[in-house]
């Protein structure tokens, strides 16, 4: 257990390294000047409503709220944020939030991350007011069967039709198959101010999933400590073999949901080499030792959320999931040496028959940081904890296994 509260102490660690601040180049815009320097980079709940700014590195830090100041932006993410009076949710008044820009021209269109963590999206025309794209979902009942079903009301469908209604490329049967998603709203928008040639001063680059593979290696020291009220609980047992392997990681991630949260997959090879020995067992008279082998590989089937600090070429992250791992090739010897008075007899039989458990599942976390060479290349090494259910499918007799492991790759 040391090391899984080592692990956990390591991930708090980085939990607070994670809400360090973050700047990267960009300006905000004050009483119609732009001042270039560096922005705090932060979650879309926090960009919403507050903006922090410094002239250069070792500036001093000064925070803006959308009061006072009209926009900021970010210079290599082309993110950008202007000052926007909006609507509250019951319609009593107006709160001034930083709307998220996913496209502005004579059409725009803002975003906005709510207290609950959901987008709502705003349009505007001429950089007239705010109106807020939405859809309410309501149950109906057949009449003739009774049996309800769900309707789905997409008024925001509506509103983006009266608006583009100059440009004619913009069916009906295209508005029906907008959906009230970043992408599709900025680029149907998009193409309205296509057609009728109006200029777009800025678009977000639109978000798309992100798969990156890379080889894998790792180092692993093993434990193996049953419990329960089988012989085999009695018996020492110690690692033996080098526990090196490896495989293919798989690192998927979405900008559009989170630019910190992503999925971790691998497919990964793994030895467990494990001897041990129980000594003195007594049977009316009879007394025999014991010495187990257990030479198992695995193929590892590991999932994980990973949460990354995304900021300059070092950046530590964690990661959090479930296993699966099942048996490819397994070893399992036990060697008794009896004495009886003057005799003794040696005798060697499979371990485990009937009782071998070949597939298990396991939880595991880890911590590491990954060095980027170049946007599309970088180079990890991470820690990681995990433990597993064990090879034995008897109640009496539980296998789980330990793991401390060293992972090293190279993404490319």
């Amino acid at each position: 257990m040391k090391q899984l509260y080592l692990v956990f102490f390591l991930c708090l660690c980085l939990t607070h390294a994670i809400a360090q601040q973050d700047f990267r180049p960009g300006y905000i815009v004050r009483s119609g000047d732009t001042l270039q320097g560096y922005v705090d980079y932060r979650g879309a709940i926090r960009s919403s409503k507050i903006a922090s700014f410094k002239t250069s590195p070792d500036a001093n830090v000064h925070t803006y709220s959308p009061d006072e100041i009209q926009a900021y932006g970010f210079t290599n993410e082309k993110k950008a944020f202007e000052s926007w009076l909006v609507p509250t949710p019951e319609r009593t008044g107006f709160e001034r939030f930083f709307l998220h820009i996913l496209i502005k021209g004579k059409a725009s269109v803002y975003t906005l991350r709510d207290e609950r963590d959901r987008d709502r999206f705003y349009f505007s025309k001429d950089n007239g007011e705010l109106v807020e794209l939405g859809q309410t979902s309501y149950t109906r009942k057949d009449q003739t069967s009774g049996k309800r079903y769900k309707v789905l009301d997409r008024a925001f469908q509506g509103v983006l039709g009266s608006a583009f209604v100059e440009c004619p490329t913009i069916t009906e049967k295209r508005l029906s198959s907008v959906q009230l998603k970043a992408n599709s709203l900025l680029k149907i928008t998009e193409e309205y101010n296509d057609c009728i040639g109006a200029d777009i001063h800025h678009i977000q680059p639109p978000s798309k999933i992100q798969v990156t593979m890379m080889p894998v290696i790792s180092y692993s020291v093993s434990s193996l400590k049953p419990t329960g009220y089988h012989l085999y609980v009695d018996g020492t047992y110690e690692s033996t073999g080098l526990g090196i392997g490896g495989g293919l990681a798989f690192h998927v991630r979405n900008p559009a949901l989170s630019e910190k949260l992503s999925l971790q997959l691998e497919l990964l090879y793994a030895p467990y080499r494990f001897k041990g020995e129980i000594n003195n067992v007594s049977y009316f008279g009879r007394t025999t030792d014991y010495d187990l082998t257990f030479d198992l590989d695995y193929l590892k089937f590991p999932a994980q959320l990973r949460y990354t600090l995304p900021t300059g070429k070092i950046r530590p992250f964690l990661n959090l999931g479930v296993s699966y791992s099942q048996v490819i090739r397994s070893k399992r010897v036990e060697k008794s040496h009896s004495t009886f008075h003057s005799t003794s007899s040696v005798q060697e039989r499979e371990a485990l028959v009937g009782i071998f458990r070949k597939g298990n599942f396991g939880l595991l976390g880890g911590v590491g940081v990954s060095y980027h060479v170049s946007e599309h290349k970088a180079l990890f090494v991470e820690t990681r904890y995990e433990t597993a259910e064990g090879f034995s499918h008897l109640r009496e007799l539980r296998l789980p296994i330990h793991s401390l492991s060293v992972m090293t790759g190279f993404t490319f």
